[in-house]
């Protein structure tokens, strides 16, 4: 394993926890710290490894929803990530873990042309792109409902 976490870490792009196991504790008080900084309107997981957090984040006041790793959940938003990622819409500030890992990725497509990560023929991990995949299918279907819409919608941009 040749990747350079420690540096990562040092330089401020990747969290640890001591030791070699998760520590969701951590990760659950990190959420939390999060959302009082910011409007978090849902949290996806996935229905098969993350139930207890989900419940704890629940318990914590957030809305979590479960979401899907087949073809099914994970296609739609994994072309509308594609399709900005090629139109050059995507800003993720040059983030190495982020590129690492989209750099891992390898795209499953089954016969009716619906696509997803696939984690066992990645070479390395994903679960930042996956995460990056969940959160964008969340903006896009509840993206403007939840906030009544965009402030330009009702007055168009101003220009100074």
């Amino acid at each position: 394993d040749h990747v350079p976490y420690d540096l990562w870490h040092q330089q401020g792009h990747l969290l640890t926890t001591e030791g070699n196991v998760v520590h969701y504790g951590y990760i659950e008080k990190f959420i939390e710290d999060l959302g009082t900084r910011f409007n978090i309107r849902e949290i996806a997981f996935d229905r098969w490894g993350a139930v207890q957090m989900s419940q704890n984040l629940e318990d914590a006041g957030f809305t979590v929803v479960p979401f899907g790793q087949g073809f099914k959940d994970m296609s739609p938003p994994s072309k509308e990530l594609m399709k900005l990622a090629l139109e050059g819409k995507l800003a993720h500030g040059g983030h190495p873990v982020l590129a690492w890992m989209v750099d891992n990725i390898h795209v499953r497509t089954d016969p009716a042309g619906n696509i997803k990560p696939d984690k066992q023929k990645s070479t390395e991990k994903i679960d930042g792109v996956v995460a990056t995949i969940m959160a964008l299918d969340r903006a896009i279907r509840c993206g403007n409902a939840l906030s009544g819409g965009s402030v330009y919608d009702s007055r168009g941009l101003l220009v100074l």
